[in-house]
């Protein structure tokens, strides 16, 4: 199926339930794919991020993550079935790695986090093989030493699912880098989706999420962090919208 431009962006118009499909199927080929899910932050960056737009470049799967990139879809003829955000990826790939006997291996984030969500994990899911993980310090990309330790440990891992929990651009960044040196079949980036797990981020009401509002929730929890990225989002949003519906006024006038 053809990707479906939204806000100067390709992506999958896939459901869930088909992404995890064709996740398993590719963890199965061992040909090091990665899966990259945006929303109006990333949009943004890759309009200036050269690095960023290559690693989008060489993902096998671009699924929504934002619910603006829904709705904009729908000025198109080909609109998204649904937002598939990479933390809503994690429990049913991890449920798929169970049933199909896959390996699966966690980089990222901080150790203490990591081992409470692998905690929970092993729990819920008694049957997966867990092939490793691996807690690289803050800033670990920019120590050649740091950084070698965590590509020799996933290395060493050989799995078939990679869960790549670095936050973005670092976690997209990173796998585009190194993935000729690895062997394995499939990476999802999921952001925040270990810190969901072990219980020290909150995940975003289901209401405010369909209202797209995460980005208010999280300002919320972080305001210090993120207000400036979000301000920047608001700002370039009637932009971003302005150029979908002209893209979309001029794919109308050429059918």
């Amino acid at each position: 199926m053809s990707r479906v431009f939204v806000l100067g962006t390709e992506v999958d118009p896939i459901t869930l339930e088909d992404a995890v499909s064709r996740i398993a199927r590719l963890a199965r080929s061992r040909d090091r794919h990665f899966v990259v899910t945006p929303n109006v932050d990333h949009v943004i960056r890759l309009r200036s991020d050269r690095d960023f737009r290559d690693a989008y470049a060489a993902a096998t799967l671009v699924l929504a993550d934002g619910m603006p990139l829904v709705w904009a879809s729908r000025l198109t003829r080909s609109p998204l079935p649904e937002r598939v955000a990479g933390a809503d990826l994690v429990l049913p790939v991890l449920a798929a790695a169970e049933r199909d006997g896959l390996g699966v291996f966690f980089l990222g984030p901080m150790a203490e986090t990591l081992n409470i969500a692998l905690g929970w994990i092993g729990v819920r899911f008694p049957r997966l093989r867990i092939a490793g993980a691996h807690a690289p310090p803050r800033d670990f990309e920019r120590d050649q030493a740091s950084l070698s330790r965590s590509v020799a440990a996933l290395r060493a891992a050989n799995p078939d699912i990679v869960f790549l929990a670095l936050g973005t651009p670092k976690q997209e960044l990173w796998i585009a880098r190194h993935r000729d040196e690895l062997n394995f079949g499939v990476a999802l980036c999921i952001g925040a989706g270990i810190d969901f797990i072990a219980g020290v981020q909150k995940r975003c009401p289901r209401i405010l999420s369909r209202l797209s509002l995460e980005w208010a929730w999280r300002v919320y929890r972080e305001p210090k962090r993120l207000w400036r990225r979000y301000a920047h989002c608001l700002l370039l949003a009637p932009i971003l919208m302005w150029e979908q519906l002209r893209h979309a006024w001029r794919f109308r006038a050429r059918g």
